[in-house]
Protein backbone atom coordinates (compact mmCIF):
# COMPACT_ATOMS: atom_id res chain seq x y z
CA UNK A 1 0.00 0.00 0.00
CA UNK A 2 1.26 3.60 -1.08
CA UNK A 3 1.72 6.30 1.79
CA UNK A 4 -0.92 9.20 2.05
CA UNK A 5 -3.99 9.64 3.93
CA UNK A 6 -7.61 7.82 2.55
CA UNK A 7 -10.15 9.44 2.87
CA UNK A 8 -12.90 6.86 3.01
CA UNK A 9 -15.64 6.80 0.44
CA UNK A 10 -18.74 8.40 0.72
CA UNK A 11 -22.66 6.64 0.44
CA UNK A 12 -23.17 3.49 -1.10
CA UNK A 13 -21.40 1.35 -3.36
CA UNK A 14 -18.54 3.75 -3.57
CA UNK A 15 -15.43 1.51 -4.27
CA UNK A 16 -13.05 4.33 -4.77
CA UNK A 17 -13.00 4.08 -8.64
CA UNK A 18 -15.26 6.89 -10.65
CA UNK A 19 -16.78 5.97 -13.75
CA UNK A 20 -13.98 5.82 -16.10
CA UNK A 21 -12.41 3.23 -13.58
CA UNK A 22 -9.82 5.63 -12.49
CA UNK A 23 -8.35 5.17 -8.76
CA UNK A 24 -10.01 7.88 -6.98
CA UNK A 25 -9.37 6.90 -3.58
CA UNK A 26 -7.10 10.21 -2.05
CA UNK A 27 -10.12 12.22 -3.84
CA UNK A 28 -7.34 15.03 -4.62
CA UNK A 29 -8.75 17.44 -7.21
CA UNK A 30 -5.49 18.46 -9.35
CA UNK A 31 -6.23 21.05 -12.09
CA UNK A 32 -3.43 22.15 -14.84
CA UNK A 33 -3.53 25.55 -14.95
CA UNK A 34 -3.16 27.22 -18.35
CA UNK A 35 -2.65 30.57 -19.50
CA UNK A 36 -3.50 30.95 -22.75
CA UNK A 37 -1.46 28.00 -24.81
CA UNK A 38 0.58 25.22 -23.02
CA UNK A 39 2.26 25.98 -20.00
CA UNK A 40 4.88 24.68 -17.95
CA UNK A 41 3.42 22.39 -15.61
CA UNK A 42 1.81 24.72 -12.82
CA UNK A 43 -0.45 22.19 -10.64
CA UNK A 44 -2.91 23.62 -8.41
CA UNK A 45 -2.78 21.34 -5.39
CA UNK A 46 -4.88 23.30 -2.61
CA UNK A 47 -8.52 22.94 -4.04
CA UNK A 48 -10.83 21.62 -1.90
CA UNK A 49 -12.03 17.97 -2.99
CA UNK A 50 -15.28 17.73 -5.04
CA UNK A 51 -17.27 14.92 -3.57
CA UNK A 52 -20.03 15.12 -6.22
CA UNK A 53 -22.89 16.88 -3.54
CA UNK A 54 -24.25 18.84 -6.49
CA UNK A 55 -26.49 21.43 -4.05
CA UNK A 56 -26.51 24.24 -6.19
CA UNK A 57 -28.86 22.37 -8.30
CA UNK A 58 -31.58 25.20 -8.21
CA UNK A 59 -29.04 27.68 -7.36
CA UNK A 60 -30.31 29.95 -10.50
CA UNK A 61 -33.68 28.87 -10.53
CA UNK A 62 -36.50 31.68 -11.61
CA UNK A 63 -38.36 32.13 -8.33
CA UNK A 64 -42.25 33.87 -9.57
CA UNK A 65 -44.80 35.83 -7.55
CA UNK A 66 -48.52 34.58 -8.77
CA UNK A 67 -48.88 37.92 -9.91
CA UNK A 68 -45.86 38.84 -11.73
CA UNK A 69 -46.58 38.74 -15.52
CA UNK A 70 -45.34 40.83 -18.35
CA UNK A 71 -46.71 43.83 -19.51
CA UNK A 72 -47.21 44.64 -23.21
CA UNK A 73 -45.70 48.17 -24.00
CA UNK A 74 -47.93 50.17 -25.46
CA UNK A 75 -45.04 52.54 -27.43
CA UNK A 76 -43.73 49.87 -29.26
CA UNK A 77 -44.59 49.71 -33.19
CA UNK A 78 -44.48 46.71 -35.15
CA UNK A 79 -42.50 46.98 -38.56
CA UNK A 80 -44.16 46.75 -42.21
CA UNK A 81 -42.87 43.46 -41.89
CA UNK A 82 -44.11 42.13 -39.02
CA UNK A 83 -47.87 43.40 -40.10
CA UNK A 84 -47.35 41.88 -43.05
CA UNK A 85 -46.53 38.62 -41.74
CA UNK A 86 -49.57 38.90 -39.51
CA UNK A 87 -51.72 39.45 -42.26
CA UNK A 88 -50.93 36.48 -43.91
CA UNK A 89 -50.95 34.49 -41.38
CA UNK A 90 -54.55 35.52 -41.02
CA UNK A 91 -55.43 35.08 -44.39
CA UNK A 92 -53.98 31.79 -44.23
CA UNK A 93 -56.11 30.52 -41.08
CA UNK A 94 -59.37 31.74 -42.46
CA UNK A 95 -58.16 29.91 -46.01
CA UNK A 96 -59.20 33.18 -47.53
CA UNK A 97 -55.97 33.83 -49.70
CA UNK A 98 -57.43 34.89 -52.71
CA UNK A 99 -54.82 35.93 -55.00
CA UNK A 100 -51.92 34.37 -54.39
CA UNK A 101 -49.88 37.39 -56.76
CA UNK A 102 -49.92 38.98 -53.72
CA UNK A 103 -47.53 37.24 -51.71
CA UNK A 104 -43.83 37.78 -51.71
CA UNK A 105 -41.54 34.64 -52.88
CA UNK A 106 -40.53 33.76 -48.96
CA UNK A 107 -44.40 33.90 -48.02
CA UNK A 108 -45.37 32.18 -51.18
CA UNK A 109 -42.61 29.52 -50.46
CA UNK A 110 -43.38 29.06 -46.34
CA UNK A 111 -47.15 28.34 -47.95
CA UNK A 112 -46.39 25.95 -50.81
CA UNK A 113 -43.49 24.06 -50.28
Amino acid sequence: MMGGYQVPGRGPGDDGFDEEGYDESQRAEILEATNDGPSDGNLLTDIAPDYGDDDDDDADDLRMVDDEIGEEDEDADEDARAIAEDEVQEDFDEDDLEDDDDLDDADEDALEP
